[in-house]
């Protein structure tokens, strides 16, 4: 059975500019730009189109963001000739994960030749939660059928412990006109939560892989803090010197911060032909995901 490979990325950064600030439909329409950029494929190759992104400008709830993505970037829009299904999978800073995992299932079985995974986040409340502290990103990947049989991904684990589930929360306050994001989050014991589960994934995923953590060149975690970053190497036993750790000069940006980092190990030439990454998310739930790419 060939694999699912990831066949370009793309990102948005943050972008301020005197007058307005990007929202979330623009961060996301910007790396889904940026990903056919970097790619043999067109648009209208896109038979899948997956949203994780939480953030929602002005909270809209119907119809799904990825409809209006899927817009944006003129994906099949028309009703004559090919059609993409497209739809919203929410599952926190895991969220993406989640979303290369079904497209990854969908072209390994056959169903899809192309499929995009995107997501964003930029709370546009006028006057944010002070305790909000995640920068505006966007992220999305282009998902495709490996020509190589060793190319792309190898498994996919995902542990929820439910007992932490409270110790990461948001919620849409409705006592302030337009709705406002609100954030409840108690970080110490949230991040222990997070080494203990990323040590039961990891577990399973090699287990599944039949694979050795010195086959491991890089593991590549969403940028929680510096201090989780130092502590993960001993939580899931693998040296310092194979985690990717970008704190200094990229934040936590929720759902994109994998995506985010996978970029930038990518483009620094960590990350190339013959390399096999770990790729480790955390969100709520408290849920770890994790998935080996084969380069």
């Amino acid at each position: 059975m060939s694999r699912c490979r990831i066949e370009s990325l793309g990102v948005s950064l943050p972008r301020r500019t005197l007058f307005w600030r990007k929202g979330a439909l623009s961060h996301a329409v910007t790396a889904g730009r940026g990903c056919f950029a970097a790619s043999r494929h067109a648009p209208s190759d896109v038979q899948v189109l997956v949203n994780t992104g939480v953030h929602r400008d002005q909270h809209v709830c119907e119809p799904a963001i990825a409809a209006y993505i899927q817009h944006r970037l003129r994906i099949n829009v028309e009703f004559q000739g090919p059609r993409t299904l497209s739809f919203d999978l929410l599952n926190g800073g895991v969220g993406m994960l989640n979303g290369m995992q079904v497209v990854s299932s969908l072209v390994e079985a056959g169903g899809i030749d192309a499929g995009m995974v995107v997501s964003s986040e930029a709370n546009s409340d006028r006057r944010p939660d002070p305790s909000w502290a995640y920068p505006a990103s966007g992220a999305a990947v282009l998902l495709d059928r490996s020509p190589e049989p060793d190319v792309g991904f190898g498994h996919f684990a995902f542990q929820t412990d439910e007992r932490h589930a409270e110790l990461f929360v948001s919620t849409v306050s409705l006592a302030v006109k337009h709705g406002r994001l609100l954030l409840r989050r108690r970080q110490a014991e949230l991040e222990d939560a997070y080494l203990a589960a990323a040590a039961g994934a990891v577990e399973e995923l090699l287990a599944k892989g039949a694979l050795r953590r010195e086959e491991l060149d890089l593991v590549v975690p969403a940028q929680i803090s510096a201090d989780f970053l130092a502590r993960l190497p001993a939580a899931i036993g693998l040296p310092a010197e194979r985690i990717l750790d970008l704190s200094a000069t990229l934040p936590d940006t929720h759902s994109t911060s994998v995506v985010l980092s996978l970029h930038r190990a990518v483009a620094s030439g960590r990350l190339g032909p013959g390399k096999t990454a770990l790729l480790l998310a955390f969100g709520s739930g408290v849920t770890v995901g994790a998935a080996t790419y084969r380069f």
